[in-house]
């Protein structure tokens, strides 16, 4: 999986929690999406679409890299650079 693969795959869950209605792209800040209070108990958007990038980097053979701390203030773009390993 390319950078540009993973940037697509992460775009395209980003626009599944879309309720805001913004344009999703490589600089869409997460935070703009996602919430960690919404959904049931801990099945909040911001969980989910973590889960599924870390299943999709998985089930297409990279690591399971550690994300950064900031990851859920920053772009797409950033976080893809940050966890697809070098």
């Amino acid at each position: 999986m390319t950078k540009e693969q993973l940037i697509a795959v992460m775009q395209f869950h980003l626009r599944n929690f879309n309720d805001e209605e913004i344009e999703i792209d490589e600089n869409t800040l997460h935070h703009q999406v996602l919430s960690a209070s919404d959904g049931f108990g801990t099945a909040s958007s911001k969980n989910i679409y973590k889960a599924v990038i870390r299943w999709t980097l998985k089930r297409n053979g990279h690591i399971d890299k550690a994300w950064p701390n900031d990851w859920f203030e920053n772009s797409v773009n950033y976080l893809a650079s940050n966890i697809l390993e070098s």
